[in-house]
């Protein structure tokens, strides 16, 4: 099976998880450590999609990112968009934060939302000179007039399902019906950030991962949770920030077990620095999450003889 791999970077401000989401969140300061790290993955071939919300673009840091990768990895990286619409022009609401229900763009009005998405297109092709082609929603707020919107201001790709997952609880979207699968919407490629359903029972793995509907049917009779403990069927997605190089392994192995042939790694930029996310408390936790990423990129490429492209180059326009 011929398999391909997106290294796809959240790249977005500084804030406390547990805070909630403010305007006046938007500093930038782990450029220094993450222009590093994405040299080190280009070196070991990796292209990266470097999906940046409009605090990282508009700041000193960011823009220092972006020319870096111009002068030093113009084919190797792709400047995409990132919503995070409570730190995105226009503003919400002034002097409060968000709600869990504003911080999902698809639960904005649809001329918010797209007023949103097309600011920062403009900020990025400002900055960049380029015009993205691949968006990814904050929090994977993907709704009902989102694909409108991207195709109107020429967007081929989108990022912003994630597999298997339900984000109602925070008045979210639900993508537990989507498996990994790529798809076309409205002229889009949608490419779903990869998550699996791994178990000690390869045949439950593989019906979970086959038939979402199956563990919809296994929660509503209440059997989640011995599922849980004696067959240990858990939710994974693809990354570093919260999985070892073995899950990550497992995650892919499970899913070309049922014929996926794309896949998604991903992490949040200021995760490279300790504190920054709930993920690496310690910089011990950071240094973990870059070895995993290398290891895991040189594993793809060595073991499975896949090869890392970027988001675009799956679009329509390219076959």
């Amino acid at each position: 099976m011929d398999v391909k791999l997106l290294v796809v970077i959240h790249a977005e401000e500084e804030f406390d998880w547990n805070q909630g989401f403010h305007s006046t969140n938007t500093a930038v300061t782990h450029h220094h450590v993450l222009i590093p790290f994405m040299g080190e993955l280009i070196e070991r071939g990796a292209k990266i999609t470097l999906a940046m919300d409009y605090p990282f673009v508009d700041s000193a840091g960011g823009r220092e990112v972006i020319a870096h990768c111009q002068e030093n990895g113009a084919e190797s990286v792709e400047f995409a968009a990132h919503l995070h619409p409570w730190v995105n022009p226009p503003g919400i609401v002034q002097d409060q934060a968000v709600t869990d229900f504003e911080s999902y763009p698809c639960n904005l009005a649809p001329e918010l939302e797209h007023e949103k998405i097309s600011r920062l297109t403009e900020r990025i092709y400002a900055v960049s000179g380029a015009s993205p082609v691949t968006y990814l929603a904050g929090r994977y707020g993907y709704g009902r007039w989102t694909s409108e919107h991207l195709r109107a201001l020429g967007y081929q790709v989108d990022l912003s399902i994630s597999a298997y997952c339900d984000f109602s609880h925070q008045q979210g979207p639900d993508f537990s019906d989507y498996t990994n699968a790529l798809f076309v919407d409205n002229t889009i490629r949608h490419i779903p950030h990869t998550s699996s359903w791994l178990s000690v029972s390869r045949r439950v793995e593989k019906k979970a991962n086959q038939c979402p509907a199956w563990c919809r049917t296994v929660n509503r009779n209440g059997l989640s949770r011995i599922f849980g403990k004696l067959l240990r069927l858990s939710r994974h997605r693809l990354s570093p920030e919260g999985n070892d190089l073995a899950q990550l392994q497992a995650i892919t192995q499970a899913q070309m077990a049922i014929g996926q042939d794309v896949f998604v790694l991903s992490f949040h930029s200021p995760s490279l620095v300790a504190g920054m996310t709930p993920y690496v408390p310690t910089g011990e936790d950071c240094e973990r999450l870059k070895n995993t990423t290398r290891r895991y990129i040189d594993w793809f490429q060595r073991e499975l003889n896949g090869e890392v492209v970027l988001a675009k180059d799956m679009a329509l326009s390219q076959g």
